[in-house]
């Protein structure tokens, strides 16, 4: 009765386990409880081996894709987090990030579940064999726990934190949300992993938690955690803080008070540098004041201003400040001064609130007079490189109180030490198993029962060398392991040069310095630590870059894209550093006294040029509607006038031509690529661009001229003015208008017409720069800044921040 019991159950777990296999199902069940059920019986033919293998080999062939996959793209976006600011916030890379955190927990939880460390299997084979057995996966899984903090202290590196404005335009978010979720669910899969929860006959208890066994995790997860709150800290103090998040209503009040104090437009305004955590003040209407302390004895006044201005900054003189950065240090808390300044702008204040005329007062009578044309531009730069510290940075930097940094670093430090610890183990590892003859050690040992008569008394058996077999191969977990290591540490590695090395540093040491000047003088050492800092630069931290993309309708000098599907998801457009002589065209119209009435150069080039309303390519009756259409013309004659016959000895390009036409090509490209930085609808003008650059091409090539490159200007000329179905509009009055400056050439001299169209440029870009669209330039600003980004900070503090009214069309005045 036994016996035939026992058949009828063998012949049900058979019939259910084809069902299964047919389903592409995996049974796991507890070892103990298969042997009982299927009454230990197992044939190891070299099919049912083969079976089991394909089964085992299947399931560590899924896991290691998706570490492998999920190592690269965390990769990626660390590699673009610390080093390639500019496409950070690229759609392509938003989708990476999204995939990267949107996966992390679901990957993380599969790969958990598929290869816990007791783990019974049973399969069937194609000749209807049972084969239990019995897999160890402990190190796998270690390995999969560490690759899990090693991904998530990566992304809490590269996660951004803002303390925004809490009333007015951008909102106070937590910082890394995600990364807490996905942190908790972590500490929560290793504690009870640890407890023996997952497939264990035991129940979970803290008391079975082995604490030896969590040496390799632990310690990496909690700096994960002592990260996360570092953030945390950092962000729900400075959202509070009026040095941060309260910041523009202080500065709308203080500004206020300035008006009523200062006397002369000549006098150097004290804009606050820092110390407004360290002022007691009052709410208005419009935002905070200084509050005023009377004496009760005889009601004087006490003076309430703790606050570091930049009268006070620019008046230091001492011999700790290296001498050939005294000035480039006070520009920078110049620059940190008008950072807190613009941030009204940002969160919506109006100038009126704010007062930005004092500013201009500064800038127009001090710096614009400067015979420097790096300086002003460069303030500027440093001011929108606090900016996109302050929107975008993932570090605390600039929520820093005086022991933050300490704390920070020392973090880093020991996170940087554990990863090279892991490094350097995995690196003795492979050199062992490539180099040493040591025996291959795979991800998985699986044991299988092979002896019909299998007994519990029979585990030596069970467990014998003969019937283990390894599965999967030790480098799939070493490989990701070792480049998360590596990555954590190139990160941790810039964190503390930015702690180091960053203006917020040197900002907040020279205006401590400043408080307590008398103190630091008399300390040997303070004096020496704060004057290496000082020195201390790096450019990597430099988020803002100083360079321009060139871009040409005409495409005279077109350049290959050795992946053209690369190029098609990130445009990989011609880039140069601004020359000093686009620097000085621009600010050459900002130093004229007569610049207040602000043209956007048409009406002064069609002056020169001798332009009649029945002959002017600039009119609207020319079918120039806006901005762009203008700068397409100009930037097609600019182009065209570029090209020279060959000269056997050509001089250097001049000053003048090289602003003119690095300026043509930096607009082509605003029309092109981010028009929402211009006056013009955005969809509009990128549909413009795209049909005068494939009707420049078509009517290229009906003129029968393959290489646009080998074209004289006058075959170009010809080329484009031909036939009015293959040139559009724009393209013909292009190749008018460099008519008219060659005529101007031949009479006055070619520099004189390179002379008028760098003027041009230059009035029609600080024409262009003045906008309200705030969330364009702070997109701008994400990627790294744009020149006209620059020139709309300059202007706002200059007084402009709004285009004048265009002339009435169809005049030969501006359009």
């Amino acid at each position: 009765m036994l016996t035939l019991q026992h058949s009828i159950i063998g012949r049900m777990v058979v019939f259910f386990l084809r069902v299964c296999q047919h389903l592409q199902l995996v049974l796991m069940f507890e070892f103990d409880m298969c042997v009982k059920q299927i009454m230990g019986v197992g044939n190891c033919s070299d099919q049912a081996t083969t079976d089991f293998s394909k089964h085992i080999d299947g399931q560590l062939m899924r896991v290691n894709a998706l570490l492998v996959a999920s190592t690269i793209v965390i990769g990626v976006i660390v590699g673009i987090g610390a080093y390639g600011q500019r496409y950070r916030h690229h759609p392509l890379t938003s989708f990476l990030f999204l995939g990267a955190t949107t996966l992390f927990v679901p990957i993380l939880s599969y790969v958990v579940s598929t290869v816990d460390s007791n783990l019974g299997v049973v399969t069937i084979s194609s000749d209807a064999h049972i084969i239990p057995g019995w897999c160890s996966t402990r190190s796998h899984i270690y390995t999969v726990f560490v690759w899990a903090s090693l991904v998530q202290i990566a992304g809490a590196n590269t996660t951004t934190i803002v303390a925004g404005d809490d009333n007015k335009g951008r909102n106070i978010t937590l910082p890394g949300t995600v990364l807490l979720v996905q942190a908790i669910w972590t500490s929560y899969i290793v504690v009870y992993y640890l407890g023996g929860g997952y497939y264990s006959t035991r129940q979970w208890s803290i008391k079975h938690m082995d604490l030896a066994n969590g040496l390799p995790v632990l310690p990496l997860f909690s700096l994960l955690i002592a990260k996360l709150l570092l953030k945390y800290y950092a962000w729900y103090g400075a959202s509070r803080s009026l040095a941060f998040g309260r910041n523009p209503h202080f500065i709308v009040g203080y500004m206020e008070q300035l008006k009523a104090k200062l006397t002369s437009e000549h006098s150097l305004p004290p804009l606050i540098v820092t110390g407004e955590d360290t002022t007691l003040v009052q709410k208005e209407p419009h935002g905070y004041s200084i509050k005023w302390l009377f004496n009760q004895a005889d009601g004087t006044g006490i003076d309430n201003n703790n606050l570091v201005t930049t009268d006070k900054v620019w008046r230091l003189e001492d011999d700790i400040f290296p001498r050939y950065s005294t000035k480039q240090l006070k520009d920078i808390c110049f620059s940190f001064a008008l950072f807190k300044l613009l941030r009204c702008r940002f969160t919506r204040h109006t100038i009126a609130e704010f007062g930005f005329i004092k500013a201009h007062n500064l800038l127009s009578h001090v710096l614009l007079q400067d015979v420097d044309d790096e300086r002003p531009l460069g303030m500027i730069a440093h001011e929108l490189s606090f900016l996109h510290d302050y929107y975008y940075s993932s570090l605390p930097t600039s929520y820093s109180s005086s022991w933050l940094p300490i704390l920070s670093i020392s973090i880093s430090l020991l996170t940087m030490g554990l990863s090279l610890l892991y490094l350097l183990l995995i690196t003795v590892v492979i050199l062992l198993y490539a180099f040493m003859g040591w025996p291959h050690h795979g991800q998985m040992q699986c044991f299988l029962n092979c002896h019909p008569s299998f007994q519990n008394e029979h585990e030596d058996f069970f467990y014998s060398s003969s019937n283990q077999i390894q599965y999967g191969n030790i480098f799939f977990d070493l490989a990701p392991v070792g480049l998360l290591a590596a990555l954590v540490v190139l990160s941790e590695v810039r964190e503390i040069a930015c702690y180091i090395c960053s203006n917020w540093t040197k900002v907040f040491l020279i205006c401590s310095y400043v408080r307590h000047a008398s103190s630091w003088q008399k300390s040997h050492w303070k004096k020496k630590m704060l004057s290496l800092v000082l020195r201390r630069k790096c450019k990597l931290l430099n988020h803002w870059v100083d360079k321009m993309n060139q871009c040409s309708v005409l495409a005279l000098h077109p350049s290959t894209t050795p992946v053209p599907l690369l190029g098609r998801l990130i445009p990989l457009l011609h880039r140069k550093k601004v020359p000093r002589a686009v620097k000085a065209a621009l600010l050459k119209p900002l130093r004229s006294p007569n610049w207040k009435n602000r043209s956007n150069g048409v009406a002064s080039l069609c002056t020169r040029l001798q332009l009649q309303a029945d002959n002017n390519p600039l009119s609207t009756s020319n079918g120039v509607k806006g901005v762009a259409d203008t700068m397409l013309v100009a930037h097609i004659a600019t182009s065209i006038l570029e090209v020279r016959t060959s000269e056997p000895l050509r001089q250097a390009d001049s000053a003048n031509e090289i602003a003119a036409t690095h300026l043509s090509r930096y607009c082509a490209y605003l029309v092109a690529y981010v028009p929402d930085l211009l006056p013009d609808n955005n969809e509009w003008c990128k549909s413009l661009y795209k049909g005068i650059k494939k009707k420049a091409k078509r009517a290229l090539a009906a003129s029968g001229n393959t290489g646009q490159a080998s074209l004289s200007p006058e075959a170009l000329v010809q080329a484009l003015s031909a036939g009015s179905e293959e040139a559009h509009d724009l393209l013909k009055n292009g190749a008018e208008l460099r008519k008219k400056l060659v005529e101007l050439a031949g009479n006055e001299g070619e520099e004189v017409a390179w002379e008028l169209l760098a003027e041009f440029w230059s009035e029609m870009i600080l024409y262009a720069a003045p906008s309200d669209n705030v969330a364009a330039h702070a997109e701008a600003i994400a990627r790294g800044g744009e020149l006209i980004t620059l020139l709309w900070a300059l202007l706002t503090h200059l007084g402009f921040i709004s285009r004048p009214e265009a002339a009435m069309p169809n005049t030969p005045g501006d359009v």
